[in-house]
């Protein structure tokens, strides 16, 4: 039994090998986006994101920074009504915003502390036809 038992183990060992990867190629093709970072020059409150999403790109994220007692604020600007953000704080999962339940375009908060937030634009990729490309601005401003 024992001689079995080994014999099993070499044949499929190359396949648990091959599995492994495997998988660790996907990672290579289809790697995690890491969120763009807002930043602003020096003086400006307001900085300007241009982006786009997709049917298989339905959504892009961003991070910006807020200090405490500053206002910051979210406008986004696009042709299609069926694009939304949605706001959440870096120790959160849970939105503070999403502007498909809001139908807004724009939105504002003031932290009372410095606060870090990752903003997702993004489209129902059920509304999106075929090819079609949503262009977008986003505008953050930190005043």
């Amino acid at each position: 039994m024992a001689t079995t038992d080994m014999a099993l183990q070499r044949s499929t060992l190359p396949l648990v090998l091959g599995i492994a990867f495997g998988l660790g190629t996907l990672g290579a093709i289809f790697p995690a986006s890491a969120a763009d970072a807002i930043s602003f020059d020096a003086g400006k409150p307001w900085s300007q994101a241009i982006g786009n999403v997709s049917k298989t790109s339905d959504f892009h994220e961003y991070t910006v920074n807020a200090g405490a007692g500053k206002t910051l604020q979210i406008n986004l600007i696009s042709r299609n009504p069926n694009l939304f953000f949605r706001v959440l704080p870096a120790d959160s999962s849970k939105p503070l915003v999403d502007t498909a339940s809001t139908g807004e375009t724009t939105w504002s908060t003031k932290p009372t502390a410095d606060a870090s937030y990752t903003v997702r634009v993004y489209e129902d990729p059920a509304t999106v036809a075929g090819n079609d490309v949503t262009k977008y601005a986003l505008q953050v401003g930190v005043f």
